[in-house]
C-alpha cells in the first residue's frame, strides 16, 4: 500500500525514536523520568500543594496512571499506588510506589511498603511520616481525566489515613498543571508527530490517492486509518474528512464522493502506543476544475482570512493571563477587522482534548467558566482550532466556512510546531 508513501514516514519516526516498538517504549521511560524532575517539582510548588496520592485498581484504570506509570505497568495490578512528596526547603520530589510494581519502576519509584505491611497500612505509615499539609487525590469536576480515584477507594484511603484524612483535597490544581506542561523532550516528539501528521495529510490530499468522481470523503477517512494503523499508531477520533459544495445546505458533507469545485476538509489527529501525545489538524483543500491552475480568489482569501485569525489568536495566547482573556480578546480584534470568527482552541498532549485553560468552545462562543478561567502556562502545545466564513458569491452567495486547526507552542514565544497551511492544496 503506497510503500514510497510509507518508507519515508517510517524512516522519520525510526530517526526520532518512535520506531520500532522498542525504541518508543525507551523513548516513553526517558520522557517520564525527565517529567518526574523537570514538571513535577514545578506543578506541585505552584498549586501549593505537598503530596499526591495516586491510587488505582486493575480494570478500574486512573487515566492518570498513563502519565505516572512507564510501558511495562500497563494497569494497576489488583491495587497500585504511587506517592508523591514535595520537599519545600529543597524543591525534591520524592516519588514512591506502594503495591505491585514493574521491572521497569525500580529506576523511577521507590519502594516503601514493609514485607508485613498491607498496602492500606504503608500508605498511613508514610503520610504520617512526611506529615504534609495538604494531600491531593485524583477528583475533579471539569475533566474527567483528572477525575480517575473510584469511591471504593477514596473510602479505603480516607480510613487509612486517619486523622490525616482532613488533609485530602480535589487535586486539580495540582493534576491540570502536570498535565498541561510539556517537558523539553516531548516538545521535540511534538515537532516530529506534527511533521507526520502533515504528511499524512499531504499524500491523502493528492492526485497520488484521490481519483475525482470516484474517490468518497469515507475512502480518504479509511486510508488515513490504514495508514496509521500501519505505523502502529492510534487515531483519537475520525479521522473526519467532509467537503462543502455550490448548493449544498449544510457546510460539512460527509460520505460524498468528490467532484471537481468542491472544497474539501480534514480533521485528524496520531497518538502512540508508548509514547502517549496526541496531534489534532484541519487542512483544506479545492479540487480544480477543468482548466482551473489555482482555486478561486475568495477561497484564497478566505484562507488568508483565517490565518489572520490564527495571528490573532497566537498573539492573545502569549499575552494574557487566562483561557477567557484570549478568547474574548481574539474575538473582539478579528470582529473589529471585520472577520467573522469562531474560536474553540485548546490544550494538546497526553491527552487530546488537554489539559489547561479552554480557548472558547465550538458551542459555546462566549465566557467559559471553570476551564476557561485558568491561567496559561509556559511549555503548554495547543490545538489552534477555529473557522471563518464568508458569503461565495460565485456560489451564489453561499456561506462557506474555512474550518483550519495547526498544532502550536508556546514556550516564551508562541509558534507553530510544524508550520502551518497557507495556500489551499490543490488537487
Amino acid at each position: 500500500m503506497h510503500e514510497a508513501f510509507m518508507k519515508a514516514i517510517e524512516a522519520k519516526m525510526e530517526a526520532a525514536g518512535l520506531l520500532p516498538i522498542k525504541k518508543q517504549a525507551e523513548l516513553s521511560t526517558r520522557i517520564l523520568k525527565e517529567r518526574l524532575e523537570a514538571v513535577l517539582p514545578w506543578a506541585m510548588e505552584k498549586s501549593g500543594i505537598d503530596f499526591w496520592i495516586v491510587a488505582s485498581r486493575e480494570g478500574c484504570k486512573d487515566p492518570m496512571l498513563k502519565t505516572l506509570y512507564p510501558w511495562d505497568m500497563y494497569d494497576a495490578r489488583r491495587i497500585g499506588v504511587l506517592a508523591f512528596h514535595y520537599n519545600k526547603e529543597n524543591g525534591v520530589v520524592r516519588k514512591m510506589v506502594i503495591g505491585p510494581y514493574s521491572p521497569e519502576m525500580e529506576s523511577i519509584y521507590e519502594r516503601v511498603q514493609e514485607p508485613d505491611e498491607s498496602i492500606w497500612e504503608a500508605v498511613g505509615r508514610i503520610v504520617k511520616e512526611c506529615n504534609p499539609s495538604k494531600i491531593a487525590i485524583d477528583r475533579n469536576d471539569i475533566n474527567g481525566f483528572c477525575d480517575g480515584l473510584s469511591s471504593t477507594l477514596y473510602e479505603h484511603l480516607k480510613d487509612a489515613l486517619g486523622e490525616n484524612a482532613a488533609k485530602l483535597y480535589d487535586g486539580e490544581p495540582l493534576t491540570v498543571r502536570w498535565l498541561q506542561r510539556n517537558s523539553p523532550l516531548e516538545i521535540e516528539v511534538m515537532k516530529t508527530l506534527a511533521n507526520i501528521t502533515h504528511d499524512i495529510i499531504n499524500y491523502s490530499f493528492s492526485k497520488q490517492f484521490i481519483r475525482v468522481g470516484e474517490t468518497t470523503t469515507t475512502d480518504i477517512e479509511w486510508f488515513m486509518r490504514d495508514v496509521i494503523n500501519r505505523l502502529g499508531y492510534s487515531y483519537w477520533f475520525g479521522p473526519d474528512i467532509d467537503l462543502q459544495r455550490k448548493g449544498g445546505n449544510v457546510s460539512r458533507m460527509f460520505n460524498e464522493v468528490i467532484l471537481t469545485g468542491d472544497l474539501i476538509h480534514c480533521d485528524v489527529g496520531i497518538n502512540g502506543v508508548y509514547v502517549q501525545l496526541h496531534t489534532d489538524m484541519q487542512w483544506v483543500a479545492y479540487i480544480l476544475k477543468d482548466g482551473e491552475k489555482e482555486a478561486p480568489k475568495e477561497f484564497t482569501d478566505l484562507l488568508a482570512k483565517g490565518n489572520r485569525l490564527q495571528d490573532i489568536v497566537m498573539g492573545n495566547i502569549r499575552v494574557c493571563a487566562t483561557g477567557n482573556d484570549a478568547f474574548l480578546n481574539s474575538i473582539n480584534a478579528a470582529k473589529s477587522e471585520g472577520l467573522k470568527p469562531m474560536v474553540y482552541t485548546h490544550p494538546l498532549g497526553t491527552f487530546g482534548h488537554g489539559a489547561g485553560p479552554s480557548i472558547g468552545l465550538y458551542g459555546n462562543q462566549a465566557y467559559i467558566s471553570g476551564a476557561g478561567e485558568r491561567t496559561i502556562e509556559d511549555k503548554t502545545c495547543y490545538a489552534l482550532e477555529l473557522n471563518v466564513s464568508e458569503n461565495i458569491k460565485l456560489w451564489d452567495n453561499q456561506l462557506v466556512f474555512m474550518y483550519i486547526e495547526e498544532d502550536i507552542c508556546k514556550d516564551g514565544t508562541v509558534d507553530f510546531l510544524d508550520g502551518r497551511q497557507e495556500k489551499l492544496m490543490l488537487i
